[in-house]
């Protein structure tokens, strides 16, 4: 029984729509194979006086003009019951655009829909945010970034950086524009989520994974525009941060007093942290570069290089953590004798330890196929700043989207 009733109404409903005489908007056509659209809220309730917008499907918007004009474009206004009614196409595939009060939609209609006379409900969902990096070449200062079948165009800032607001949640299709070449991409907007997207028109051969210039750098690897909680852990109790001392809890991420100026003539931040513990303990700062569910292959890295200066045993690790991961570490140690004097450090994939399986070990060949974090690690007494952690011989394509 409510079953049927639930026909009835939805029936009902589309009765009423294609008998609607009030029906507001530009360019409709009111025939009996007229494609019929209801639009409703997440709450099911009729999206009523809404503007929905249709263009081509393959229609950008033009970066040498204000205007978003297209060769083909119709703008409906709902009914009280949220329907429209479209009489015929003038495009092969058309899409239909709504973002009204913090929800939105995004369709694809094609002109045999249309000439068929179906008739469908859409619902409207919470909208989403893109964001993401075009990678650039040395001589381009941005790039512009266009979305078929909308009006939406952002320029990117001169490292490549761009966002975008209030998409309804989709599949869509990027034209990206860098320099004098073009490439496609595309991107999935979830509702109520901010997703990244990032386009490798052009990929250097390297990328910097830390270099703690923000205020939140911790929590930033810019060059992969990704953000990731960094975090702290440690068996050390005696773990020091100037200008004052500091508890390093099992697990603390809240870490923003590690992060100070670099000194010794060495502009910029860095991380710090003094260790003064009995052999044995340790204690590190990790990031998530890779996700749990997705690790990434890393074997073609040439080296890791970073600055450091200190005194003491540093470790830098790359590990796979997660539930869904067989758990292990490869590590590779430097001895720090440097107090004021900053050194670069370069180590390869044969300076990592054989593996062991002691405490995690698995070794290189291992680990660099599937890692998810990357982590910096001192022992015993140290005390020690490390800045601009940099992997040459991969892409940022060889991390998560």
């Amino acid at each position: 029984m409510k079953r049927l009733l639930l026909l009835l109404a939805v029936f009902f409903v589309f009765w009423a729509c294609s008998n609607e005489k009030d029906i507001a908007g530009i360019s409709t056509v009111e025939t009996e194979n007229a494609f019929l659209i209801q639009v409703v809220r997440e709450d099911s309730l009729p999206a009523a006086n809404v503007v929905a917008r249709m263009r081509s499907a393959d229609f950008v918007r033009s970066v040498d003009a204000d205007s978003a004009k297209a060769e083909f474009f119709n703008e409906y206004v709902t009914d009280s019951l949220g329907c429209i009614r479209i009489g015929s196409l003038a495009v092969d595939v058309a899409t239909l655009e709504i973002v009204d009060r913090g929800e939105g939609l995004f369709r694809k209609i094609s002109a045999e829909d249309v000439r068929d006379g179906d008739s469908v409900r859409f619902v409207m969902e919470k909208t989403g945010n893109l964001r993401g990096k075009v990678y650039l070449p040395e001589d381009v200062d941005y790039a512009w970034v266009q979305v078929y079948g909308t009006d939406r165009l952002v320029k990117t800032d001169s490292e490549g950086f761009y966002e975008m607001d209030s998409l309804p949640p989709s599949e869509y299709g990027l034209r990206v524009i860098v320099g004098d070449s073009v490439v496609e991409h595309s991107a999935k907007v979830v509702a109520a989520e901010e997703i990244r997207a990032n386009v490798c028109a052009f990929e250097p051969d390297s990328v910097k994974v830390l270099d703690f210039e923000y205020a939140d750098a911790q929590f930033v690897i810019k060059e992969l525009g990704i953000s990731d909680a960094g975090y702290m852990s440690a068996t050390d109790t005696s773990v020091k941060v100037t200008p004052e001392v500091a508890t390093v809890p099992e697990t603390r991420e809240d870490i923003a007093e590690f992060i100070v100026e670099a000194g010794a003539g060495r502009e910029g931040n860095a991380i710090h942290w003094e260790s003064s513990a009995k052999h044995g303990n340790w204690s590190f700062y990790g990031i998530w570069v890779c996700k749990e569910e997705s690790p990434c292959d890393l074997s073609a890295i040439d080296s890791i290089v970073f600055y450091a200066r200190g005194t003491g045993v540093i470790s830098i690790a790359l590990e796979t953590l997660g539930s869904l991961n067989t758990e292990g570490k490869t590590l590779a140690y430097d001895t720090l004798a440097t107090d004021d004097e900053w050194k670069r450090v370069c180590i390869k994939p044969s300076n990592f330890k054989p593996r062991d399986d002691l405490y995690g070990n698995l070794g290189w060949d291992v680990i660099s196929k599937a890692v998810t974090t990357i982590s910096i690690a001192a022992y015993d007494d140290t005390e020690f700043w490390i800045d601009d952690i940099v992997l040459y011989g991969v892409k940022p394509s060889d991390f998560r989207p």
